[in-house]
């Protein structure tokens, strides 16, 4: 809506001009160009107001409003019309595959009022490294720090302005989509995407080359490679022939972009997978492989084996010392049990029933307790049964022969010695 007021017409008219194409648009209350957009509004002969509908880029440019006085008075006006940007597709590089170590130049042209801005983007958010070979270089020599003061170009940016990204001895680490973003501060802004393929052989590497396993052992080997186009990717086994998946083995692939992670999983090893395995990779630029070497190693021990014979050994160790400990002498007899032996109340029963002898003669008389100490019977009584109550309790308790058969010897030794004096 373009205003346009006067006052005091009196007989004068009114007329709307479109100045740069010198078109007359109405007069008085006439409209006069056949455009069917523009009409005209007025009221009470003061307000003499043009309507542009539905604008277009066309009707950019400057308005006037004159009244037919002599000399003429006017009013003018500028009309601008904005356009969002819109990228020129003919005009702007689409996919592209390139070989590895070629330049390459993308380009992208856009239109709109202002004029776009255009700025160069990975889709991925990565940088874009510009001359590839250079950093590598500069990597390998420790100077970047010197080469990016010298060349700022050299180094990776998050983002390029212009319409053209140019990119020098492209490498596999830029492959990916790129984005040509064009924008003037009228929404909305607009992108265009690039995906950028570069082509390259095969390579493969091994994370581990050799792998150690045993008869009946699970095992899983690993291999990675790269190539673009997408190669195919399989196994071998130790005769050369290609794996495929079965009873013993079992091949799986993840691919992400042109990376490649092989497994082979093994789930039982026999004889015959002692020795060499292959992954390979082919595409119509060459082939590779990388290889692991399985060679055989002995089963480990049954843990469970190892400490059933820790407590034989112990067992029979204690066996021995306490039948050692637990001999003792009363009469040319031993004790034949643990639990109840035969004679552990042989001394004391010797002892409480014994009678003295007849007098077969005068000055004969008993002598069975001559020159024994005092409570002699008692103390031998309690030293054997003591040895024997632990004895028993270690044999029906399942505890560690060889700390009873401590227990015994630490029971019975004192007493035992004491009855020697």
């Amino acid at each position: 809506m373009l205003p346009c007021t006067v006052e005091q017409l009196k007989g004068y008219k009114v007329a709307w001009v479109q100045v740069d194409t010198q078109t007359i648009l109405t007069i008085h209350k006439q409209v006069i160009t056949r455009n069917p957009r523009i009409s005209l509004l007025h009221n009470d002969h003061r307000t003499w107001h043009l309507q542009l509908k539905n604008v277009r880029e066309s009707d950019r440019g400057w308005y006037m409003c004159q009244v037919n006085t002599d000399p003429m008075r006017y009013k003018q006006g500028y009309v601008d019309v904005v356009v969002p940007p819109d990228i020129i597709d003919k005009e702007s590089t689409g996919d592209l595959t390139i070989r590895e170590g070629q330049d390459v130049s993308l380009t992208c042209r856009a239109k709109g009022h202002p004029p776009p801005n255009i700025v160069w983007r990975r889709e991925d958010n990565k940088e874009i490294v510009l001359d590839s070979e250079k950093i590598e270089l500069g990597i390998s020599n420790g100077i970047m720090s010197g080469l990016e003061e010298r060349d700022p170009g050299l180094n990776p940016v998050r983002e390029v302005k212009g319409e053209k990204l140019e990119m020098r001895k492209v490498s596999r680490l830029q492959m990916g989509p790129y984005l040509c973003i064009a924008s003037n501060g009228v929404p909305p802004s607009i992108s265009k995407r690039t995906n950028l393929k570069v082509q390259f052989p095969p390579v493969a590497w091994v994370p581990q080359q050799l792998e150690g396993a045993y008869i009946g052992q699970e095992l899983t080997i690993e291999c990675h490679t790269e190539a673009f186009p997408k190669s195919i990717n399989y196994w071998t086994n130790t005769q050369g022939d290609m794996i495929v998946a079965g009873d013993r083995y079992e091949p799986t692939v993840i691919e992400s972009s042109y990376k490649v992670d092989m497994k082979l999983w093994i789930k039982r090893v026999e004889k015959i997978d002692f020795g060499q395995f292959r992954c390979i990779a082919k595409n119509s630029l060459g082939e590779t492989d990388g290889a692991i070497k399985v060679y055989e190693t002995k089963a480990p021990k049954s843990h469970s084996n190892s400490v059933n014979a820790v407590e034989e050994s112990e067992a029979e160790s204690g066996d021995k010392l306490l039948s050692t400990d637990l001999t003792m002498k009363n009469g040319g007899k031993k004790f034949d049990s643990y639990l109840h032996p035969s004679g552990i109340n042989d001394i004391s029963d010797h002892h409480r029933h014994s009678k003295p002898h007849d007098n077969k003669g005068q000055g004969q008389r008993s002598t069975a307790h001559h020159g024994s100490r005092p409570g002699y019977g008692s103390q031998l009584d309690q030293t054997t049964g003591a040895a024997a109550a632990v004895a028993g309790y270690c044999r029906v308790f399942g505890a560690k022969l060889v700390a009873c058969a401590l227990v015994v010897v630490a029971v019975a030794l004192p007493l035992l010695v004491e009855t020697q004096y």
